[in-house]
């Protein structure tokens, strides 16, 4: 039998059949006329290997799996199972981390320039950039960490709440990166004493678009400032938020903001 005659029986490309054979995985002998005494052993090896490749087992490892004891097997199955549901659970935590950034979106498209009430979760945050921003051995291994576990974390900011009461003084904006506690305990990360954490609670949220969150204005928070004070809400600590995402918007790069004040 031919090598494409076999793969037709096997039902796959004859490259891949030849590719099993220089792996050693076909012992049909060969014909003098270019046949090979293919035998159903040969594809059973073939589909066994297939088997095992559907599960991230190198061909290499599958020839060794022949001459393997069940016990050996039943390891290996054993460890791949481990991977896998670990696999798992992250691929359902940045499910549930995409679903999150949906829901923002649907915020900064809809409730644009508007406050509204929100309920927010803990979090913990740590600043790496601003003119407050003091670089100790743990805010750099705190930002390590959450750079690294993009994108559960994300870019958050903070307006210092003197600035906002000196009406002549500049506004004082640090950003760094934070993430919610859920999402820290879910990923089981051991964050260092330096970074701050923030209780939820009942918040107003206002979504601001702005090309420099570094060059924010008292005017730009002039809205959420005047609906603090309709409310008789007396601001007591800095503003914090997220910078949600930056896009384009009117030809123009803009971040989309939300910062929020205590109920």
């Amino acid at each position: 039998m031919k090598v494409n005659e076999f793969a037709r029986q096997l039902g796959m490309v004859s490259s891949k059949v030849r590719y099993y054979d220089r792996m050693g995985l076909i012992q049909g002998e060969r014909q003098n006329n270019n046949y090979r005494n293919f035998t159903p052993q040969d594809a059973l090896n073939i589909y066994h290997a297939q088997m095992l490749r559907s599960f991230d087992m190198s061909i290499q490892e599958s020839l060794s799996a022949k001459n393997e004891e069940l016990e050996a097997i039943d390891q290996w199955v054993g460890a791949h199972v481990t991977e896998l549901e670990e696999q798992i659970r992250w691929q359902e935590i940045k499910l549930l981390r995409l679903k999150e950034m949906q829901a923002y979106f649907e915020m900064i498209t809809q409730t644009g320039d508007q406050i509204m009430p929100y309920c927010r979760d803990n979090s913990y945050n740590v600043w790496n950039f601003g003119s407050s921003v003091v670089m100790t051995p743990g805010v750099l291994r705190a930002v390590e960490i959450l750079a690294e576990n993009m994108p559960f974390s994300y870019v958050a900011i903070k307006i210092g709440l003197q600035s906002i009461l000196e009406d002549r003084r500049p506004l004082e904006v640090s950003t760094g990166l934070g993430i919610l506690e859920r999402n820290q305990k879910k990923l089981g990360l051991a964050l260092p004493e330096e970074i701050q954490q923030k209780k939820g609670g009942d918040i107003l949220q206002y979504m601001l678009e702005v090309p420099d969150p570094f060059q924010l204005t008292r005017s730009d928070l002039n809205p959420l400032l005047a609906e603090c004070r309709q409310r008789n809400i007396e601001l007591k600590e800095d503003l914090i938020g997220r910078i949600y995402l930056s896009y384009m918007k009117n030809g123009m790069f803009v971040h989309g903001i939300g910062v929020s004040a205590e109920l």
